[in-house]
């Protein structure tokens, strides 16, 4: 049974759980619903609906408030929210376990039934969840995504799902920089996790609520604006609540972000005395450590390439967004559109 006496006290906390009737979203409305909190979890059918109730049991209590509605597509996402707002008066925070999985063909295999059910059907639900809710949670509310871990490990004959997954990792970020502290932005990135329909006994896997006690723990938080949390093993998890809860810094590391930028005909100078311009402002970042701009090894007119170094993600995170009104100013400097930096961590 989930110990309740663990969790925050969530009482008139609202919470909305795209995807709670799946197998790692049954653990995270546990959690919320332990926790004191009202929890709509959208299931596509009123049979579904029931089905979720009875598998809930006693934990299915008043708090719990099941509605049939497709939010997959933008406008049904939207339709959710202002039926939401009508209900509960408002959403503080969205938990989105919204997955499946799809395997057995090489990416040159697909076609483009593919393509669009493992991919575009499934990070098209994400946005459309996204872009209804964010904009209506209360000032310092919690987005949460839950993800898999294919999202940075690929799994051949399911590249579909790990380009997927990859690309709302870089959606979190986005949102991160976009948002700038008015709300926060979570990811959970999982492992394996045990649940009532897969439970191999290792002892090192984390359960689903688990994941819900994290995914509590997100929305409850002070301590922390916003992070990835990979919740691979149990020890990932204890880590994680002991982050959340503020007993223990995050330890996210330094960060090396490397951009390659090609000048458009003729402006070279002008993207090096803009790039110029930034450097002061750049280094004087909190937790920048070093900026650099470098041109091919000989001279020529090659790409620059612009190295910058950060003391942790949150730092490069708040500098992405002390800079982001430039990038149209530098994008049209360039013969190719900006692409994102490419980041990296420390090995050894």
């Amino acid at each position: 049974m989930h110990n309740s006496n663990a969790l925050p006290d969530l009482s008139g906390r609202r919470v909305v759980v795209p995807g709670g009737t799946g197998a790692v979203g049954e653990g995270v409305v546990r959690s919320y619903l332990a926790a004191g909190a009202d929890v709509v979890v959208p299931t596509r059918t009123q049979e579904r609906a029931e089905e979720f109730r009875r598998v809930l049991g006693d934990a299915a209590t008043d708090h719990l408030h099941l509605v049939v509605h497709d939010y997959t597509t933008f406008a049904g996402a939207e339709q959710l929210a202002e039926e939401m707002e009508r209900r509960l008066g408002g959403v503080d925070d969205v938990v989105a376990p919204i997955g499946g999985w799809w395997a057995g063909k090489r990416l040159w295999e697909i076609d483009e039934s593919d393509w669009q059910n493992a991919f575009v059907g499934l990070a098209a639900a994400h946005v459309a969840v996204l872009r209804a809710f964010l904009p209506r949670l209360d000032a310092r509310g919690a987005y949460t995504l839950i993800v898999g871990a294919s999202a940075f490990t690929p799994v051949p004959g399911s590249g579909l799902v790990s380009m997927e997954q990859a690309a709302l990792l870089m959606m979190r970020q986005v949102v991160e920089a976009e948002v700038a502290g008015r709300q926060r932005v979570f990811a959970l990135v999982l492992g394996p996790v045990r649940t009532r329909l897969a439970d191999s006994g290792d002892p090192d896997w984390v359960s689903a609520e688990q994941v819900g006690a994290v995914a509590v723990a997100a929305s409850a938080s002070a301590a922390v604006d916003g992070l990835e949390i990979r919740l691979r093993s149990r020890a990932e998890a204890d880590e994680a609540l002991a982050v959340l809860q503020g007993d223990r810094p995050a330890r996210t590391g330094e960060v090396v972000a490397a951009s390659t930028m090609e000048p458009g005909n003729g402006r070279r100078e002008d993207l090096l005395e803009v790039l110029a311009e930034l450097a002061p402002q750049i280094r004087a970042e909190p937790g920048c450590l070093h900026y650099s701009v470098h041109r091919p090894h000989g001279g020529g007119d090659g790409p620059l390439l612009v190295i910058q170094r950060f003391a942790s993600i949150e730092a490069f995170t708040e500098h992405s967004a002390s800079v982001a009104d430039q990038i149209p100013r530098i994008a049209a400097l360039l013969a190719t559109p900006p692409m994102p930096p490419t980041l990296f961590e420390p090995v050894l």
